[in-house]
């Protein structure tokens, strides 16, 4: 049991290596209805049963594998909830606030918002586009000196030309409810997160590696001391002299922030220490350096929501972007502030469920438009 706690604190920081997220998996794929009571109360049918499961269920720490039947998958995550709060991690909770109401939502009988899957659009050097998430895996054609791929998993990638070839822009863009993954043709591996573009060359050639990012992505970038790698966001340039660090750009966020897991980067004439961050507020231009709480901002990438005295629009606008929805605001919003985490593998439903039993405001459901109510 001790192990398994320790495997799970290590998965979320997004310290776990391939081979323990693959013994979490064996785990999580070898759990058992039986581990569970699952009763069936008098006069209740299968839906009503689910219903009763999501009522009881505390954020799920875990990210959830579509592949399990509905009840499996809540009756496992629940069982996670509870082995990750051992292990230290805090539930969902708000705070500064009175005890959440006693209402019970009711969300209108619309086709469920799933979660953001493998999609994006990418831009060629000439302007035309591939929607990749509806071409076939495999080789799509030459840019420049590289040849572009569509790996399985939700991958690009960049395979180097030795023919040569004039390095030309192409443009990756992942809309609101995707998420993709680029190995640029050096090797650098990049993910990108919902509502995010990167835009890089397809060959390095000249005295500096550069991209140009909108929107939040993580990089582990090779190592070319001869040639710098750098990453412009808006404001901000990251000059990298390490591995790995996540940037965060969205336009709507009042920052850009610059976090790194590993090695050195420098921002300004500032250089950074692994689990610093550094902050520009786009009000002002200030800089400020500080420790980061790494595991909140790795949590997008290790498939979940995680909340450290947020708010509540500032959680709405991470929802926006992930389940590509609209916030409508029929009343203001609380003034309680969240803790804990949910998996991002839930229906929308499901969270908009666990942010109601832990606030004070409740939320319906119109299409694409998430409605927030008193």
């Amino acid at each position: 049991m001790q192990h398994l706690k320790d495997l799970i604190q290590r998965y979320l920081k997004g310290n776990a290596t391939p081979e323990e997220t693959g013994a979490l998996n064996e785990w999580y794929d070898s759990f058992d209805d039986s581990e569970v009571s699952l009763p069936l109360e008098p006069g209740e049918d299968r839906q009503q049963l689910e219903q009763r499961l999501l009522n009881r269920l505390r954020p799920a720490m875990q990210p959830v594998r579509a592949q399990k039947p509905f009840y499996r998958r809540y009756a496992a995550a629940a069982t996670v909830a509870v082995l990750v709060a051992a292990a230290g991690i805090a539930v969902l909770q708000h705070r500064n606030a009175s005890p959440p109401k006693n209402i019970i939502a009711t969300h209108p009988a619309t086709k469920e918002v799933l979660p953001a899957n493998k999609k994006a659009m990418l831009t060629l050097g000439d302007g035309s586009t591939i929607a990749l998430d509806d071409v076939a895996n495999g080789a799509l054609g030459k840019q420049g000196g590289a040849r572009v791929v569509k790996n399985t998993g939700g991958q690009l990638s960049y395979e180097a030309d030795h023919a040569g070839g004039e390095a030309v822009y192409n443009t990756l863009t992942v809309p609101r409810g995707g998420q993709y993954q680029v190995v640029l043709p050096d090797g650098s591996k990049v993910w990108l997160n919902s509502a995010s573009s990167l835009r890089y060359p397809t060959a390095f050639n000249g005295a500096e590696r550069k991209v140009i990012l909108q929107g939040q992505a993580y990089f582990e970038i090779a190592g070319k001391a001869a040639q710098p790698f750098k990453v412009q966001a808006n404001e901000m340039e990251v000059v990298v002299l390490g591995t790995r660090f996540d940037m965060m750009a969205y336009a709507d966020e009042p920052t850009i922030n610059a976090t790194l897991l590993d090695g050195k980067i420098k921002v300004q004439d500032k250089i950074l220490r692994p689990g610093q961050q550094a902050v520009l507020a786009l009000a002002g231009h200030q800089l400020t350096i500080g420790e980061a709480d790494v595991n909140k901002i790795m949590a997008w990438k290790n498939g979940l929501f995680v909340f450290n005295n947020m708010d509540l629009p500032t959680i709405l606008r991470e929802i926006v972007r992930w389940y590509d929805v609209e916030i409508v605001y029929q009343a203001t919003p609380g003034k309680e502030l969240y803790g804990g985490g949910i998996s991002r593998n839930l229906n929308l439903s499901a969270v908009l469920h666990v942010l109601e039993e832990n606030g004070t405001n409740h939320f319906k459901t119109d299409g694409n438009k998430v409605i927030v109510l008193p």
